[in-house]
C-alpha cells in the first residue's frame, strides 16, 4: 500500500552541538508499505520541509542617549524525518469496520538550521553574524493506529505516536525542550492509503 497524510503537532527533540532544541516536520508525509501476515504489516514513511523567514525587524528599541536600535534577521532550516514502524493489528473485524493498529519502530531525523542577524543603530549598520546547527538523530516510536476502510482499496489512516530520542537527558533538559521530564514527544497524522492487490472474495455456491 501506499498513502499520504496529513501531519499534526509533530516535533522531536533535537541534540545540537551547542544546545537541547526541539524540531517538526509538516504538513506532508508519504508512507509505502506491505503486509507480512493478516495482521503483522511493515511500513517506511518520508517528510522533508525546507522553510526561510525573514523577521523586519526582529526587535526595536531606543537607547538611553536617543539612539534608535533595530536588529533584522534571517532564518533557514530544512528538515527531513523517515520513520520505520511495525503495525500489528490489535482489533481486527472480519467485516469493514474500524480497525486498531499497535505501532512500534524507530524514526531517523535530520535538521540543519541557519540564521543571519544584522544590527542597526539610527539606520546604519554596526554588526552583523551568523550561527546555526547541524543533527542527525534517532528515535524510538510507539503508539497507536487506527484504519477505517473505504472500499476494498481505500484506507482512512489515524496514528498517534510517542517519539522519544536514544540519547538520554536530565529531567530539566527534557522538560524545557519538550514540556515533560520523560523527553517524549508526539506525532499525529491523519491520511488515506491505496491498498493494492486487494482480491474479492468468491460467492460460495
Amino acid at each position: 500500500y501506499v498513502g499520504a497524510h496529513h501531519l499534526y503537532n509533530t516535533g522531536y527533540q533535537v541534540f545540537y552541538p551547542d544546545t537541547p532544541g526541539s524540531a517538526g516536520v509538516h504538513p506532508w508525509q508519504l508512507t509505502a508499505g506491505g503486509n507480512v501476515s493478516t495482521r503483522l504489516a511493515i511500513q517506511i514513511g518520508f517528510s522533508y520541509q525546507n522553510e526561510s523567514k525573514y523577521h523586519d525587524p526582529l526587535y526595536t528599541g531606543t537607547r538611553l542617549n536617543g539612539d534608535y536600535i533595530e536588529g533584522f534577521q534571517t532564518s533557514k532550516r530544512w528538515t527531513y524525518c523517515a520513520p520505520l514502524l511495525v503495525r500489528y493489528a490489535v482489533v481486527r473485524y472480519p467485516k469493514p469496520r474500524l480497525q486498531v493498529d499497535a505501532l512500534l519502530g524507530l524514526t531517523l531525523l535530520g535538521t540543519e538550521s541557519s540564521y543571519e542577524v544584522e544590527d542597526r543603530v539610527n539606520g546604519q549598520v554596526v554588526r552583523q553574524y551568523s550561527y546555526g546547527g547541524k543533527a542527525t538523530q534517532g528515535y524510538y516510536t510507539a503508539g497507536v493506529g487506527f484504519r477505517y476502510p473505504f472500499g476494498r482499496h481505500f484506507e482512512g489512516v489515524l496514528d498517534w505516536t510517542y517519539n522519544r530520542n536514544f540519547r538520554s537527558a536530565p529531567e530539566g533538559v527534557n522538560f524545557n525542550t519538550t514540556g515533560n521530564r520523560y523527553g517524549f514527544t508526539r506525532a499525529i497524522n491523519l491520511g488515506l492509503r491505496y491498498r493494492f492487490n486487494v482480491h474479492k472474495k468468491p460467492v460460495a455456491s
